[in-house]
């Protein structure tokens, strides 16, 4: 069986027009979006005619409105078993609230970003004969002290503190993962880079269907950080699925969308 599915980071309600036009032209059977809003989420699902789950991380105060940021996974299919699997350091259901329009680009990362409502989201999607698991995260960002990692190294000795954080976090993710049974799709902007620990550990665990040709996946244009040489956008599988095509997007967001057709 062949479908579609997408995967976008795609940046809160920045690039809602491009997002629509990407959902109008590319038809996808299901989507995974990182840092969505949940009433544009909402939004998309009714125009389209997706069944949906939104999953938040926090929640964003602008003033004269507030919004859920968080996952969501979308689906011409029937949802089934919804699971949704927090791993931050806050208390479960307490959202963290935000006020993204106080950060500057020179910022430190923000020291309370591992309190956030992190969620590892799972649907078990019905295609007719068969089942499928898709998964799909957004991982805090973590630095490192290495060359060529640009916006990711590591600023100072004490965020060390960071990497270590982290690892417990990835753990979580790896025994959400080992628990699915049967057929499952990974999505993820893990930010982290593809050759880095978090980003392998979990290829050890699944196929990497991400073009290892490809040196980026945030937007060179539309990101804040030019041209990052960054993979951090995961896509993978179990071993059940082929990869018939997989198209790399620019220009929907700041990150790239990967729109993938998979035979079952």
């Amino acid at each position: 069986m062949t479908f579609k599915i997408l995967h976008l980071n795609i940046e809160l309600s920045k690039h809602n027009d491009a997002v629509v036009k990407l959902l109008e032209d590319k038809k996808p059977d299901i989507v995974c979006f990182i840092e969505s809003m949940e009433k544009d989420v909402e939004h998309f699902a009714s125009h389209f005619g997706y069944n949906y789950v939104h999953s938040p991380r926090f929640i964003l105060d602008e003033g004269n409105k507030k919004d859920k940021e968080g996952v969501a996974i979308l689906s011409k299919y029937k949802m089934l078993d919804i699971q949704k699997h927090t791993y931050g350091d806050g208390i479960p259901g307490e959202l963290p609230i935000k006020d993204l329009n106080d950060s500057k680009v020179d910022d430190p990362r923000p020291a309370g970003r591992f309190f956030d409502n992190y969620t590892f989201l799972t649907s078990l999607i019905d295609l007719g004969d068969k089942k499928i698991t898709v998964s799909t995260t957004h991982f805090p960002v973590t630095d490192y002290n290495g060359r060529g990692m640009a916006d990711h190294e590591l600023k100072d000795i004490k965020n060390i503190d960071d990497l270590e954080h982290s690892e417990l976090f990835i753990e979580k993710i790896i025994s959400f993962i080992r628990d699915i049974k049967g057929p499952t799709i990974f999505t993820a902007d893990l930010n982290s880079p593809r050759g880095k620990y978090f980003y392998d550990t979990i290829a050890h665990e699944l196929v990497d269907q991400v073009p290892a040709s490809l040196k980026s996946s945030i937007d060179p244009v539309l990101h804040r950080a030019k041209n990052l040489k960054l993979v951090v956008d995961a896509f993978m599988t179990t071993p059940d699925f082929n990869v018939e095509s997989f198209e790399i997007i620019e220009g929907v967001s700041d990150h790239k969308a990967y729109f993938v057709t998979l035979n079952l």
